[in-house]
């Protein structure tokens, strides 16, 4: 009888919720970002996708194509490298991940010292894989 319930219990014990789709490719997208990855990094942008960078040592212009993008970051983790630092301090806040059908949207910030950066992070449903379609990074003082 015990053994009944106790299985019963395991039945009926909420499981915990999954990531959907988009979800798991943004975790793995922003896992890929802090590790300077370019490998794995290089493959979440889709080919026309286009990207505001922040202030800082990137393009003041909207950026147009992957390549374009990729360049401008494989330029900014080899600054990092150059510092000494083999990882980068991404810590979203406010994590939110709007889903509609083919299109999610990645919106989080990131607590500086100084500034909130604002991240937003579009993704289309492309060839069955979860590509990014936009990036917009800005950031606002404290």
């Amino acid at each position: 009888m015990i053994g009944v319930l106790t299985a019963l219990s395991l039945v009926a014990a909420p499981l915990a919720p999954q990531p959907t789709a988009p979800e798991a490719t943004a975790e793995s997208f922003l896992k890929a970002f802090k590790e300077m990855d370019e490998v794995r990094f290089d493959n979440f942008f889709a080919p026309d996708v286009t990207m505001f960078f922040p202030e800082g040592p990137f393009p003041d212009d909207r950026i147009e194509g992957r390549d374009a993008v990729l360049a401008a970051f494989h330029s900014f983790f080899k600054l990092v490298r150059e510092r000494g630092r083999t990882s980068l301090n991404i810590a979203p806040v406010e994590q939110q991940m709007q889903v509609f059908g083919d299109v999610a949207v990645l919106t989080f910030e990131l607590h500086g010292e100084e500034t909130i950066g604002r991240r937003s992070i579009v993704f289309s449903r492309l060839g069955g894989d979860w590509r990014i379609v936009h990036f917009h990074a800005s950031a606002v003082d404290k």
